[in-house]
């Protein structure tokens, strides 16, 4: 994954229910994860020249459309949307 922004786990809530409307109601849960990530893309920049073009907000976008025209299918349970259940089905194979 390569990106340009940083975003807090909320503000990334609230730019996915302006996109899907207000009836998203977000919750918010305590946590014992304590990882903090700040990206920077400054190096896939110069090594690579490489920069994004597409934004979060055109990301969730894209899904939002995606979804609204059954393009993805059975996303909760479907391997190919879980990184550790396709390898766990790779490894089996």
């Amino acid at each position: 994954n390569a990106g340009y922004e940083n975003h807090k786990i909320i503000e990334i809530a609230d730019i996915v229910k302006k996109e899907i409307g207000n009836d998203v109601q977000i919750e918010i849960t305590s946590s014992d994860d304590l990882r903090s990530y700040h990206i920077s893309s400054e190096k896939i920049f110069n090594e690579l020249g490489f920069k994004a073009k597409k934004t979060i907000n055109d990301a969730v976008s894209d899904l939002k459309n995606a979804f609204d025209n059954d393009l993805i299918s059975d996303s909760f349970n479907n391997p190919i949307y879980y990184n550790v259940k396709l390898m766990q089905q790779i490894s089996l194979k």
